[in-house]
């Protein structure tokens, strides 16, 4: 009979992509842990085979529940979701509470073997200080409070980093490349240099799953408490514009946009993006975080199972512009 995994966010990208290529696959049975079980998602994730089961973050209880037999949890947090409703701060806090509480739900669950955790580097350590970014730096926390709090639970994580989204380009308006109507040429304005790294995760529609999927099947390599690296390269924001420009067929012009105008334009999202930024441009290779970080050649990923960047802007093409 098949092990059970529990995937937490299974609407969402990360767990979407997780729930769909296990059950792809078919070596696991999924359970898909949603708010709402009703919801379009939910049922679309039914109808392909998920147990589908409700359970809410914010309630370590319903987590314990739903995570009953489960051998391996897949668990992930959403700090956008509360970005605007909260402050960054606030929204930090709140996005670290449910990642504790959904650890502490993991560390009770008798059968688990398995917890991957969808987490983030921490930009203060890394930078020594220097930078702070609200999203990233939480996440990194709670594995600091899963290695000292709940040790048991730490034997049995494997902790995953997730580059940058691809689908950036065209789901977040401050993220999209924009028109000059005069010209029909097209501009992106981002606060950084052209020349700074911005490490891509591709098409995390597939390439989450594909990396979970590996680390459960190597949990030699992926335990205990070994961290894994969802990217499939290294780009400069002016490679990414020349590919977004190659699939689209239209010129676009990069600009280096200030900070500052840059939150003033798109407020706490702008504030936010600006600060990831100015942590890349002088950290903009994670792979130097870490000395055995796991990435796809570690893990046993083949060539091809993977979709990287040029290829993902061609199929969500148009959706670019």
């Amino acid at each position: 009979m098949a092990k059970i995994i529990a995937v937490t966010g299974a609407t969402g990208g990360q767990g979407g992509s997780v729930a769909r290529i296990l059950l792809q696959r078919g070596e696991w049975k999924v359970r898909a842990i949603t708010r709402n079980v009703e919801s379009r998602g939910a049922k679309a994730l039914a109808a392909q085979g998920a147990e589908v089961v409700a359970a809410d973050l914010d309630d370590e209880a319903s987590l314990v529940k739903a995570f009953e037999g489960a051998h391996a949890i897949f668990g992930v947090t959403n700090f956008w979701e509360q970005l605007g409703k909260l402050d960054a701060d606030a929204a930090a806090l709140h996005e670290q509470d449910q990642a504790i509480t959904l650890a502490k739900a993991a560390a009770k669950t008798k059968t688990l073997e398995h917890y991957i955790w969808s987490t983030l580097p921490s930009t203060k350590t890394v930078s020594g200080g220097k930078h702070f970014v609200p999203h990233m730096e939480p996440k990194s926390q709670v594995d600091q409070y899963i290695r000292d709090k709940l040790p048991e639970l730490a034997e049995k994580t494997t902790f995953l980093w997730v580059a940058w989204y691809a689908a950036n380009m065209a789901k977040m308006i401050l993220i999209k490349p924009m028109q000059v109507f005069q010209t029909g040429k097209y501009i992106w304005a981002q606060p950084s240099k052209s020349s700074a790294l911005l490490p891509s995760s591709g098409d995390i529609g597939v390439n989450i799953g594909v990396f979970v999927a590996a680390i459960l099947a190597r949990p030699d390599v992926s335990l205990p408490g070994k961290y894994a690296w969802v990217q499939t390269e290294k780009k400069t924001f002016a490679q990414i514009l020349a590919a977004w420009a190659a699939v689209t067929g239209h010129d676009a012009v990069y600009v280096d946009l200030p900070a500052a105008d840059y939150v003033t334009l798109w407020g706490p999202y702008g504030l936010e993006m600006s600060k990831q930024y100015a942590f890349g441009g002088d950290h903009g290779d994670w792979d130097d975080f870490k000395p055995d970080l796991l990435g796809a050649k570690q893990l046993g990923i083949g060539e091809g199972e993977l979709v990287g960047l040029e290829p993902f802007l061609e199929s969500i093409k148009a959706t670019l512009l």
